[in-house]
């Protein structure tokens, strides 16, 4: 006899109850936590509403009523309530008096008398759950991230005239990638750059004062100034500061270098991104380079056609400067909106899963058109070592949230040390091995730093002299890398002409 399975009915009709349940849990949730969003926009209202009565309230208390105004007379010592009249009596009120004799003696009568020292602020009371237990205002790292004070129009202390300044706009567009792949992309521009991925290059000097006006949209944001210490309002982290609404002047002033001194200076490579909702926008394009170029200091002057990457470092040939960014796409984040996972939900922003891989950048002298691109690095070209120029400089910026390997080599793959790393984060790479005199850069010293292989993680930089020592070509190749298993998951090779 054949062994038939029957469906079993009430198997159907539990798996149906439990569906059910689950949907009606799930809407319970989703109802609590717009309940509690609602709880916390009306709890902040409340608490702002309770500072701004207190602001007012300690405000008239400390400007003194025309009743409380204390008037001195050669013969007299003023109290708090004294009111001029033509005898030296002062009549506080229709009980108390206060007689003001020859002496600066005063009578006082068995009613206190009121004086005039300012009302003391009360001291804040942290608020308590209804069991007298402290109460903490924000539940959660993901509450404390989603509560940043929100500025429209926040205003920028101690104001200064600027020596270089921009203006730099929000945008938001699908833009088409060097493989073909189009993906909504969020970044800056300014008048100058068009609508490109990274947002222009920005470039300070050392000593003068940096002016960013910058007018979001989308949602609130912010810039931050990865590398660089300015004040917190001008720091860009809202978490320290605010988060602007509407428009905001970032100022700042980027240190002087000096001469063999490794405690000064701030040349380099930087860049500068939002951190609103920092990891999901920077994913999502919303950064550019950053570099600080030094003034011209008198015992190091400088060749036609060239700059120094920091004050007494070696110079390269402006003409062939180029910088290289990787980076990497998980589509599935460029479908999120400005605030995805700000309220404690989880959509997936602690697993990034890139499936596209590119190089951005170019050559930073010659961009070419930027406008409504995605600016990619096609070729490096490089200046031969010893040479009539001077070496070309290539700033590395990982833009990249996985581990990425690089490598230096001739035409045939072999290993080849033409990458001399001069500086890292924008420390240049000093001789301080003898304390208490000057410490020169490393080629300086006697010992260039030189190198086939660079291996760096997200938001590294590399300034690196390139220094072939013949004409012909080399390649530059990047690799991916697994944060977790350590898989190669992409390969992409730029070639480097030499010449």
């Amino acid at each position: 006899m054949t062994n038939v399975q029957v469906p079993n009915r009430r198997d159907g009709r539990r798996t149906s109850m439990f569906k059910r349940q689950a949907e009606r849990d799930e809407e319970l949730a989703k109802r609590q936590r717009e309940a509690e969003k609602k709880a916390r926009e009306a709890a902040e209202k409340k608490r702002k509403e309770a500072k701004k009565k207190a602001r007012e309230a300690n405000r008239r208390k400390s400007t003194p009523s025309p009743s409380a105004t204390a008037t001195a007379t050669p013969s007299a010592t003023a109290s708090a309530s004294a009111t001029p009249v033509p005898t030296p009596t002062v009549t506080a009120s229709p009980t108390p008096t206060v007689t003001a004799s020859p002496t600066p003696t005063v009578t006082a009568s068995p009613t206190p008398t009121v004086t005039a020292s300012p009302t003391p602020t009360p001291t804040p009371v942290p608020p308590v759950n209804d069991d007298g237990t402290p109460s903490h205002r924000f539940r959660s790292q993901a509450d404390f991230s989603s509560d940043q004070m929100d500025v429209d129009n926040p205003v920028t202390e101690f104001l200064q005239t600027p020596q270089t300044a921009v203006v730099l706009k929000f945008f938001s567009r699908d833009l088409e990638f060097d493989d073909g792949n189009k993906f909504e992309i969020w970044s800056f521009e300014s008048e100058n750059s068009g609508r490109s991925l990274p947002g222009p290059t920005l470039r300070p000097k050392e000593g003068e004062i940096f002016h960013a006006t910058f007018t979001p949209s989308k949602g609130a944001h912010t810039i931050h100034w990865h590398g660089m210490e300015p004040d917190p309002r001008n720091d860009g982290v809202g978490h320290t500061s605010f988060e602007i609404g509407e428009t905001y002047t970032y100022q700042w002033q980027a240190e002087l270098g000096r001469p063999g001194d490794p405690n000064y200076g701030a040349a380099g490579t930087y860049f500068y991104h939002c951190h609103v909702n920092t990891v999901l926008h920077a994913q999502m394009g919303m950064f550019g380079a950053l570099v600080v170029d030094p003034t011209v200091h008198p015992d190091y002057p400088v060749s036609p056609g060239a700059r120094r990457a920091f004050v007494d470092g070696p110079e390269y040939d402006i003409a062939t400067e180029c910088i290289l960014v990787p980076y990497s796409v998980d589509a599935r984040w460029h479908e999120m909106d400005h605030a995805a996972g700000l309220s404690g939900e989880d959509v997936g922003l602690n697993r990034f899963e890139p499936k596209h891989f590119y190089l951005l950048g170019g050559n930073l002298a010659d961009p070419g058109d930027t406008d409504d691109r995605v600016w990619s690095l096609s070729t490096i070209q490089a200046n031969v070592v010893p040479g009539e120029r001077k070496p070309t400089l290539l700033r590395i910026l990982n833009a990249n949230y996985l581990p990425n390997r690089m490598y230096f080599t001739d035409a045939e793959g072999n290993p080849a040390q033409i990458a001399e790393i001069i500086a890292h984060d924008g420390r240049p790479f000093r001789d301080t091995s003898v304390p208490g005199v000057p410490s020169p850069p490393c080629s300086a010293a006697g010992y260039p730093l030189l190198t086939s292989l660079l291996s760096f993680g997200a938001a590294e930089r590399y300034d690196v002299m390139l220094t072939p020592p013949s004409a012909g070509r080399y390649e530059l190749r990047v690799e991916w890398e697994d944060w977790i298993t350590g898989e190669i998951l992409a390969k992409r090779t730029v070639p480097i002409i030499a010449t």
